[in-house]
């Protein structure tokens, strides 16, 4: 299954150094004159396009997907799930299986997130043996927070267009755009590149602009995603491979299906939602 990558072509605009006109003859040679402005950006703008596309999600409101890739810590993630837009909110749901290196035992997940919060299921991560949910707050204080909570923004970048580019169309560029089949149907699909710089600077969302202030301060000029859209100019298929801090690679593609069928997101019970002040050795990377 095809996987987006944002190491390759990638194109930066730089800065060039011009000379200065210089005389003939026997005069010293010229001086650098000053920088000039960045070369225009000859990619396409995908603003106009990515309008249509948010459009139309939001029009069918509900979709159902599989997931797969990888969570980073978590796993290799293998899943069946939905995703119900209300309003500028994306809820999402998620059953399936993990696989940590090193263990060759396929771990059961469960995922939600409902208003930005994450609630996780697994062995791997189980805050006590009472309270099998693990409750993740982006930005939160506790260790499942910080361990999980960049992971948990970047899921929703990578499992769903809307959440990825909303507010940042403006810095999102077509690298490029070529006919593909995407489970026997035509589709177009789309190599996209959000310049990391011009998203930290048109992004609304807080959170948003200092993700990409991050990615651009450390030396990732642009992320990029592939999205295969059908004729109906609905996503077909979707492409992230991010690394994010302290998770490691979230590299996911999901696959889309019955756009505007309901889709209903569970949240588990108060009781068996708990937390964890440390990393389990059964979740932990193993000794490279």
């Amino acid at each position: 299954m095809p996987r987006a990558s944002t190491r390759t072509a990638v194109l930066s605009a730089g800065l060039a150094l011009i000379a200065a006109l210089g005389a003939c003859g026997a005069e010293p040679p010229p001086r650098p004159g000053p920088l000039m402005a960045a070369r225009p950006d000859p990619r396409p703008r995908a603003d106009a396009m990515l309008s249509q596309v948010m459009n139309k999600i939001s029009e069918r409101g509900s979709v159902h997907s599989s997931v797969r890739g990888s969570l980073g810590v978590v796993g290799e993630l293998t899943a069946e799930g939905a995703v119900r837009y209300r309003g500028p909110r994306t809820d999402l749901a998620f059953e399936g299986q993990t696989r940590t290196p090193g263990n060759r035992s396929p771990q059961h997940l469960s995922l939600s997130i409902m208003d930005g919060v994450g609630y996780l299921r697994t062995p791997l991560v189980r805050p006590a043996p009472d309270k099998p949910w693990l409750k993740i707050t982006p930005g939160g204080a506790d260790f499942g927070d910080k361990l999980l909570g960049p992971a948990l923004d970047q899921l929703h970048d990578a499992v769903d267009p809307r959440a990825a580019f909303t507010g940042v169309e403006p810095a999102t560029r077509i690298q490029t755009s070529a006919p593909d089949m995407v489970d026997g149907k035509p589709t177009t699909r789309y190599e996209l590149r959000i310049i990391t710089s011009q998203a930290a600077d048109v992004a609304d969302d807080p959170q948003q602009r200092d993700r990409f202030r991050q990615a651009a301060d450390a030396g990732e000029p642009e992320l990029g995603y592939q999205l295969w859209l059908d004729d109906s100019g609905l996503p077909a298929r979707f492409a992230a491979d991010q690394e994010v801090a302290q998770a490691g690679e979230v590299s996911l593609t999901s696959t889309y299906r019955d756009w505007g069928v309901p889709a209903e997101i569970p949240v588990p019970p108060a009781g068996q939602i708990g937390v964890f002040d440390a990393l389990p050795p059964q979740a932990q990377q193993p000794p490279r």
